[in-house]
């Protein structure tokens, strides 16, 4: 499971795995560059270099949209 803290909301989110935890600085950070119009860039934040290693940076907040964060508020108000 990750933990994320978006927003005023704190969602756990299940995975099949997780290999590594890095930090990247600004520098190490590019613009996601645009692919093939089969490939939306909409939900990468950018590409990240590390060493050898390119990273896909996705932008969780925009990839779990506001109807998604909405069934999040109501699924909460039942809980509590």
């Amino acid at each position: 499971m990750i933990v994320l803290n978006l927003g005023q909301r704190v969602v756990g989110i299940v995975v099949d795995g997780v290999s590594d935890v890095l930090s990247l600085t600004a520098e190490q950070i590019r613009p996601a560059p645009e692919f093939a119009v089969t490939l939306s860039t909409e939900y990468l934040t950018g590409l990240g270099a590390l060493g050898e290693r390119m990273l896909i940076l996705v932008n969780i907040e925009k990839l779990l949209n506001s109807e998604e964060m909405a069934l999040l508020d109501i699924a909460a108000s039942h809980v509590a």
